[in-house]
């Protein structure tokens, strides 16, 4: 019997298609955060996989820690702090490995030039009181996780630097130990003011790494610090720290281990996740709908879809006629 003869006969079965559970990965910043801010942009972006036509925020940031990581390899290497010439040389060579990867934003040299004066100064003012403690950098955070619902998922994060008890030897306000563990996180802005969104967005973000530390190692970190390069660029108080790193006002903001907040947060996490996987079950036209809730005007202007978005209405008025 011919092959077409056996399929009109109908003499053949239909294998039982499976249906796999995906365990997906989830970080704080790129995942859960990037979704409560705009679950519109988070799914075109993130899910779907739409490039951004500019990225210069993230250029300035991702330049900012590569050179810091570079800082470190040496000190570790060398015993020795780079100097400006060193750190510039540093900015270049990271600068050339972003623009062959493809990020390219404007005013990159502009842009070059400030994180050079950030780090300069961070460098300058931290020495090696800073760097001796550092235990890792770049710290790899990977933990199987299961929400309340039942879903499985992988937790994800990467530390900039887990260091031994930095603040006493900076001369920080804070009660430490010589067995204390702390977790920094590098910011290339300035510190946002107490309450801002933004802010709050950090805290979660280092409570979450908080979190996944313990489950990995069996006890919290003694502290999570925030350090916010983008102060070291007000000339005033920087020549009026006169060397000393814990002179410089919101430099640094440290957030003791409160287990219950750290709770909280865990509990925002995994329901953040339901509500993405869910979104994933949704047609494909219906997922990924404008937001109801007000988003900050900073995420709107910077995304590509606010010319034509509902919860951006002026954004309409934006749109030019082709040329």
């Amino acid at each position: 019997m011919r092959f077409t003869d056996t399929l009109t006969a109908g003499n053949w079965t239909t294998p039982t298609v499976k249906s796999e559970v995906h365990i997906r990965k989830y970080s704080t910043t790129g995942d859960i955060l990037s979704y409560k801010r705009c679950k519109r942009q988070y799914g075109m972006f993130g899910v779907r996989g739409f490039a951004l036509s500019n990225d210069t925020q993230a250029y300035f940031g991702t330049l900012t820690h590569d050179v810091l990581d570079a800082v470190n390899r040496e000190f570790q290497a060398t015993g020795t702090i780079p100097g400006a010439a060193d750190i510039h040389a540093m900015i270049e060579q990271a600068h050339d490995r972003l623009w062959r990867s493809g990020v390219r934003p404007h005013h990159s040299k502009r842009q070059r030039e400030s994180v050079a004066l950030l780090i300069t100064r961070f460098v300058e003012l931290v020495g090696d009181a800073f760097f001796r403690h550092v235990q890792a950098t770049e710290y790899q955070l990977e933990r199987a996780m299961t929400t309340p619902t039942g879903r499985g998922y992988v937790l994800t994060g990467v530390v900039d630097v887990l260091a031994g008890a930095v603040c006493e030897d900076l001369g920080l306000s804070f009660p430490t130990h010589p067995d204390d563990v702390e977790i920094w996180d590098y910011k290339s802005g300035r510190r946002p003011a107490k309450g801002d969104p933004t802010l709050r967005d950090y805290e979660f973000q280092m409570r979450m790494y908080a979190r996944i530390f313990e489950l990995r190692t069996g006890r919290p970190p003694s502290r999570c610090v925030l350090v916010f390069l983008g102060e070291l660029a007000d000339h005033d108080s920087y020549a009026a720290a006169r060397g000393k790193a814990s002179r410089v006002p919101d430099l640094f903001y440290a957030l003791p281990p409160e287990p219950l907040r750290v709770h909280e947060v865990e509990t925002d996490f995994h329901a953040t996740v339901d509500a993405i996987e869910h979104e994933r079950t949704l047609p494909y036209s219906a997922q990924w709908a404008a937001p109801t809730t007000p988003v900050d005007g900073q995420t709107c202007e910077a995304c590509d879809l606010r010319f034509n978005c509902p919860a951006y209405p002026q954004g309409n008025k934006l749109r030019r006629e082709p040329l």
